[in-house]
């Protein structure tokens, strides 16, 4: 066997570890020189060779270039996804809309899923509802994370939330709950939620003025625009960027006048809040797994703020 592809494959792992050949000498209980002497052609003892595999996360059979080197589970989805991704894209020459890489996305989160239950040992496909089906769910939560995942085509989606034990997450959430009980007001009034959905219909760069809006939403101009003041001043910061609705001045012989539209890469936020208010309001009737270990409250009510 040619030597010299231990010597490399040795030398590369070393220093994709980051380690000095002092470290890894030290590591296994042998000098510095007997490291160097094996990146340059000599072998080490045979019942070093375990210990020097372990130390990689490889196989004996890598180390003398006969097997592929194990790759990080994180890296292995990393990727199936990026090649998903890529041939898509070179079948169809297509960048928006990715169909398979949809499904594969899905595939993983519910391996996600059902790979919490320790009851279960294999992989198996997710339910497929239609609309008309009973609306169907699937659930996992203890004291550390949440995850809820819809199975109908018209509550197709996925949360995962995490609370570290050292946090408040919920709680701070529900004590800084300013800004959410501005948006939830604007969006109790339904012409208002037509009045987004409008913006949301423009394509990116598209803007509509007052009166195109109005008639479009059949709703008085007036409301409109007192409608689009309150989301451009009260929903994050307009001045600076940070916000999903926009607006630009417009000058013309009558005078300055303004156009709406949305930052697009919001739209997934606004509808992924009325997909989860109508999960809430409407629940499933069944779920395909409910794992339910929490032990803990939902919230800390020592870490709320209840009295005013």
């Amino acid at each position: 066997m040619d030597n010299r592809i231990f010597s490399t494959t040795l030398q590369k792992l070393r220093k994709e570890k980051k380690v000095t050949q002092e470290q890894l000498a030290s590591c296994l209980g042998v000098s510095a020189q007997a490291v160097s002497k094996w990146e340059n052609g000599s072998y080490p003892e045979g019942d070093l060779l375990p210990a020097l595999a372990d130390y990689f996360g490889v196989s004996i059979d890598v180390l003398y270039g006969r097997g592929k080197e194990e790759v990080p589970f994180n890296q292995q989805v990393f990727n199936e996804v990026y090649d998903c991704c890529v041939n898509e894209y070179q079948k169809t020459g297509r960048s928006n809309a990715h169909y398979e890489f949809a499904k594969l996305i899905k595939d993983i989160l519910w391996a996600v899923q059902i790979g919490s239950w320790v009851n279960n040992r294999n992989f198996y496909s997710p339910p497929y509802c239609k609309t008309d089906d009973p609306k169907m769910a699937s659930a996992v939560f203890d004291d550390v994370i949440y995850t809820y995942m819809g199975h109908r085509e018209d509550n197709d989606f996925f949360l995962f939330l995490n609370s570290p034990e050292d946090k408040h997450v919920f709680e701070d959430l529900i004590n800084d709950a300013d800004r959410v009980a501005v948006l939830f007001k604007l969006l109790s009034d339904k012409d208002n939620i037509k009045i987004i959905s409008y913006l949301y219909s423009l394509t990116p760069g598209e803007y509509a003025g007052i009166d195109i809006i109005a008639k479009e939403v059949g709703i008085d101009r007036v409301k409109v625009k007192k409608a689009l003041d309150d989301m451009s001043e009260k929903i994050g910061d307009i001045t600076r960027g940070h916000s999903p609705f926009q607006f630009v001045k417009v000058v013309n012989p009558a005078g300055e006048s303004r156009v709406y539209g949305i930052r697009s890469v919001y739209g997934g936020l606004f509808m992924g809040l009325m997909m989860l208010a109508r999960e809430y309001s409407n629940p499933p009737v069944t779920y395909q797994m409910h794992i339910n270990a929490r032990e803990k409250s939902w919230v800390d009510k020592n870490a709320l703020k209840l009295k005013r």
